[in-house]
């Protein structure tokens, strides 16, 4: 039986956890049920809202100021801002 791959290595590479090789994700942020290499059920790495959160958290910051910027740079009407942002 072969080593276990190291996990921070094979979550940066998105490889199978169990064997290394195998991809982690069938989409953007879709497990695989199984890995394509060795077989291993990844079904129980279900990730819930984690990646969600961490993409809204990603896109507000860039939303917010985006904002701030251009208030304090701009000034513009307040109709002008709700249309913009």
């Amino acid at each position: 039986m072969s080593a276990r791959p190291n996990p921070v290595v094979a979550g940066v590479k998105c490889r199978c956890p169990n064997c290394g090789k195998g991809p982690l994700f069938s989409g953007f942020l879709t497990v695989r049920e199984h890995c394509e290499t060795c077989g291993a059920d990844l079904s129980a790495a279900d990730s819930g809202d984690g990646p969600v959160v961490f993409i809204l958290l990603i896109v507000g910051a860039i939303g917010c100021f985006g904002l701030l910027f251009t208030e304090v740079s701009f000034h513009p009407p307040i109709w002008v801002e709700l249309l913009i942002w």
